[in-house]
């Protein structure tokens, strides 16, 4: 019957096995110096035999030989050189063992310091990008809020805001693009609309103006009718009982002045040719002439053409009476009265030149200053005027030069009419 191993056996045997363990994973370390290589493969090499001289004192000792401890003699040698061996391979292995674990910790500290570097940079590139993202946002928006302060001022004419960022503020801006320009081009229309009003409340107004002048004028003309027409009755009677008497010369001048009430007994806004209206200047002229004698001479300079020209009644007669008045009358030596007339350009120049005394040149209208009050003009400069620029509005031009002691000219433009209404 076996006998149980004792705890010893079991000891050993535990120990052993640690050993070959060890052993094995020396065997499979990889060796880091030439030193740890030679010693690893002595090992190797001297495990075989130190069990084989081991288990041949064994052996021998159990058959009863007395020469067993020379195996066991020599097994221990090789366990002595082992030892050897292994305390070399485990000074080394634990000089390597340090430095690696040096290594391993200089390792780490760098590991640690790239890991915060990275850190730190991953922070600052998340703040960059958080930046721009705000950016990109609010930038667009504070844009928007200039822009509309500038349109709530008033100023219409704001550049477009640009917000390239694909989300709702893109569309926000684009909105608000979109509303601006409806808002300015609603603002010009309205503009032109209001500007068009006031044009058409300019034009009522004018227009008002014009037809006031017209019953004002009609009005005038109604009333200052009723003398005219009893004195051109009147003067009827004279040139019968002055031909009936033999008086040639008063009844003469009796027919010069019917034939001048007949013509003013006219509408002064009526049309008549430049030949009627230079003809009755003439009978003026002559009227006048029996008074003046040779202190008073004129001409008359109007090709037979322009002379079919029409104009508004009473247009030059009112100047050449003016001169007639005023500029020849207070010289004692008397003077002239030239009158003349073309087209150029479709335009009727009519001029009025007299040699009188003349007068100090004064603003507009200074010409109706020389005689105060309507009786002494007749119709009146200015009547002439006004009625000119109520016709062809801005198309009349009057203009009056003079100087003390060199004479008067009167100039006066309008558009060329024919008979009908025509344009030469």
């Amino acid at each position: 019957m076996r006998e149980a191993p004792d705890a010893g056996s079991l000891t050993l045997e535990q120990d052993l096995q640690d050993f070959l363990l060890v052993i094995q994973h020396l065997e499979e370390t990889e060796p880091e110096s030439l030193e740890v290589f030679f010693a690893q493969q002595a090992t190797h090499r001297g495990l075989p035999a130190y069990f084989e001289k081991l288990e041949a004192a064994v052996r021998r000792r159990l058959a009863g030989d007395r020469d067993w401890y020379q195996d066991m003699a020599w097994a221990g040698r090789i366990a002595g050189y082992m030892d050897g061996y292994l305390s070399t391979f485990l000074s080394e292995a634990m000089k390597y063992g340090d430095a690696r674990y040096q290594a391993l910790t200089r390792k780490l500290r760098s590991l640690r310091r790239l890991t915060l570097g990275g850190l730190a940079i991953f922070v600052i590139l998340f703040g960059m990008a958080a930046v721009g993202i705000s950016t990109s946002v609010s930038a667009p928006i504070r844009r928007l809020a200039r822009s509309s302060e500038r349109i709530a001022a008033g100023e219409l004419d704001v550049p477009e805001v640009r917000a390239d960022t694909g989300d709702e503020v893109e569309i926000l801006a684009r909105s608000f693009n979109t509303m601006s320009k409806s808002i300015a081009s609603m603002v010009v229309d309205l503009r032109g609309k209001a500007e068009l009003e006031r044009s058409l409340r300019e034009e009522e107004r004018q227009l008002m103006e014009k037809e006031r002048a017209l019953r004002e004028a009609q009005f005038i003309s109604l009333q200052d009718q009723i003398q005219p027409h009893f004195l051109f009755n009147a003067l009827n009677t004279i040139a019968r009982t002055a031909l009936l008497e033999g008086a040639r010369r008063t009844e003469e001048l009796s027919l010069a002045l019917g034939r001048l009430f007949r013509y003013a007994l006219g509408a002064p806004e009526s049309m008549v040719t430049l030949r009627e209206e230079l003809d009755i200047v003439e009978e003026y002229l002559a009227f006048q002439r029996l008074r003046f004698g040779e202190r008073l001479r004129w001409t008359v300079d109007a090709a037979s053409e322009v002379q079919d020209a029409r104009i508004p009644r009473f247009t030059i007669q009112p100047f050449v009476e003016n001169a007639v008045r005023h500029g020849i009358e207070p010289r004692e030596e008397g003077g002239s009265v030239e009158i003349s007339a073309r087209i150029r350009k479709g335009r009727l120049i009519l001029e009025i030149r007299d040699t009188g005394v003349g007068m100090s040149l004064a603003p507009r209208g200074s010409s109706e200053k020389r005689s105060p009050g309507r009786s002494e003009e007749g119709i009146g400069i200015s009547n002439v005027r006004r009625r000119l620029e109520l016709r062809y509005g801005p198309a009349a031009r009057l203009s009056v030069r003079s100087e003390r002691g060199q004479g008067t000219t009167v100039r006066i433009g309008i558009p060329a009419e024919r008979s009908g209404g025509s344009t030469p």
